[in-house]
């Protein structure tokens, strides 16, 4: 498991263009007790898979990777780690705005001290449980704007897909059209 200075991750990307507004670092957390109905990343779920990192390292990654907007944080579920993300979050440069994809609601998040002090951290999340009946991932969420970085018509429903193709391995990200 994790230690206070390492953050459980399932996979990071140091540019997308498809997970947020901008060019985007994006850190997928590993692991997640929501278990959402046909959620699209389940390899996210089991706590015990994923690797460690250390928190610094990763902010000093983040910090020195050139030409992005931001970061978006996903899972998985990110508020499972909060301790970790908030630590991970006073690290970074502070000119890169911040998206959180959470499956918890704001109800459920405001019953934890600790989410609200990392929700004022963060420019924009994406909240509540993924609902498979819906036509696309963002639909039934509430959208919680705590600066003017990111705007809300910046995170309007979309459809784009990433293929990147690495020495070993095909990553495929962001949203596309599912079969229901």
């Amino acid at each position: 498991m994790t230690t206070p200075n390492t953050i459980r991750i399932h996979h990071i990307l140091r540019h997308s263009n498809v997970n947020g507004p901008g060019d985007r670092f994006v850190v997928w957390t590993q692991g997640c007790s929501l278990r959402c109905k046909g959620c699209f990343n389940p390899n996210t779920h089991d706590i015990m898979t994923g690797y460690n990192v250390d928190i610094n390292e990763l902010a000093n990654t983040i910090n020195c990777t050139v030409d992005i907007r931001g970061i978006t944080l996903t899972g998985g579920e990110p508020l499972m780690q909060v301790d970790a993300i908030s630590k991970l979050l006073s690290l970074i440069n502070k000119n890169l705005d911040i998206l959180l994809f959470s499956g918890y609601s704001f109800d459920e998040i405001r019953k934890d001290s600790r989410n609200l002090i990392l929700l004022k951290k963060i420019d924009a999340a994406l909240l509540g449980r993924y609902n498979n009946l819906l036509s696309h991932p963002f639909y039934g969420k509430k959208l919680v704007l705590s600066s003017n970085r990111i705007k809300k018509e910046e995170l309007k429903p979309w459809l784009n897909t990433e293929i990147i193709i690495g020495d070993n391995n095909v990553q495929v990200t962001g949203l596309y059209k599912q079969a229901i």
